[in-house]
């Protein structure tokens, strides 16, 4: 029986299978027959959990398989990326992370069971949110910035700030801002953002650093008041207050971010498979929806673009570790 195959048919034919065989392998990469765990550092809640959530329900929506979230607290996030960095090489753990476990760690901690540079390979950024610095007036009888930076200097070692924890990107920012500003302020670490509100609103420590997710509300209640933000551009929500960079604090254009990183042994095809669909899940209206509910901004960032980001993190934060003398210990 002879078949008559022209050499283009051949060609596009073979074409079309290797692209085919090269998609089958990377599907067959991830694991089959059960959930894929986006693992998240911090307790369930907060505003990276939140955006977990959202990412896996768009994921799950788009690959007709199940994403899951699972919140693996402590050690600045030391625990969870230990976990993936060292979970099976078959894709079923993927790592939710931002500045903590990939820039600020590692100076912080001096030896960590894990090698951010080396144990991890970029997927795509789940969104970015700014850091808001907020005020009792009852504390702090002041309208603005530099109002209260006044404030506080006539009044030397006579207040605290809440961050955190030791560490945290929210601590070194204000330790950064208040050496900047010239201020004699006391450092109150918590091991979460309510209690940290609490004082706040209590007048135990005059003013905070924290996320626009859990700053807003308390703003718009009227409960604290907003002086700036951590970001390059003003927040839509809260157009009136001003960016540190513009007050003056140019090193301070430095909003939250949360990646999702895969463990760098597994397949390249899982990888790049994974990178394609979470390009398209982060600008479904479903997503966006759910970010705008916590004020955040969705940013694509390619593999090249994060490496150049990740190394000029990793020297901001070594630096604001060093200047701070902060260590985990």
């Amino acid at each position: 029986m002879h078949f008559n195959i022209s050499r283009r048919h051949f060609i596009v034919s073979s074409s079309s299978l290797i692209a085919a065989n090269a998609f089958a392998q990377s599907e067959i990469a991830l694991p089959s027959g059960k959930a894929i765990s986006l693992v998240v550092p911090f307790a369930a809640g907060g505003p990276t959990d939140l955006m977990a959530r959202a990412l896996a329900s768009a994921l799950s929506e788009r690959m007709s398989r199940q994403f899951i979230v699972e919140n693996k607290p402590g050690a600045g996030g030391n625990i969870a990326a230990s976990f993936v960095a060292n979970a099976p090489a078959d894709g079923s753990h993927l790592l939710v992370a931002g500045q903590a476990i990939m820039a600020i760690n590692k100076p912080l901690y001096g030896k960590l069971n894990y090698e951010p540079e080396r144990d991890f390979s970029w997927i795509g950024l789940l969104g970015s949110l700014p850091n808001v610095l907020v005020i009792n007036t009852n504390t702090l009888p002041v309208k603005n910035l530099s109002e209260m930076i006044n404030f506080i200097k006539q009044r030397p070692n006579t207040f605290s700030y809440g961050s955190n924890g030791i560490g945290s990107l929210t601590h070194l920012c204000t330790e950064v801002f208040i050496k900047s500003a010239g201020l004699n302020i006391t450092h109150i670490p918590y091991q979460g953002v309510a209690p940290q509100i609490s004082d706040l609103l209590a007048g135990r420590v005059a003013f905070s650093l924290m996320a626009a997710s859990s700053a807003l509300p308390l703003v718009q209640s009227s409960k604290l008041s907003a002086l700036a933000v951590s970001s390059k551009n003003r927040m839509n929500s809260l157009p009136g207050i001003p960016t540190l960079v513009e007050s003056g604090f140019p090193m301070l254009d430095v909003p939250v971010w949360f990646a999702l990183l895969a463990p760098s042994s597994i397949a390249p095809g899982s990888i790049s498979l994974l990178r394609s669909e979470m390009a398209q899940a982060i600008n479904s209206s479903k997503y966006i929806a759910e970010l705008d509910k916590q004020n955040a901004q969705i940013t694509s960032m390619n593999a090249d673009q994060a490496q150049s980001m990740l190394l000029r993190e990793r020297k901001i934060w070594a630096e604001a570790v060093a200047h701070t003398n902060a260590t985990a210990s």
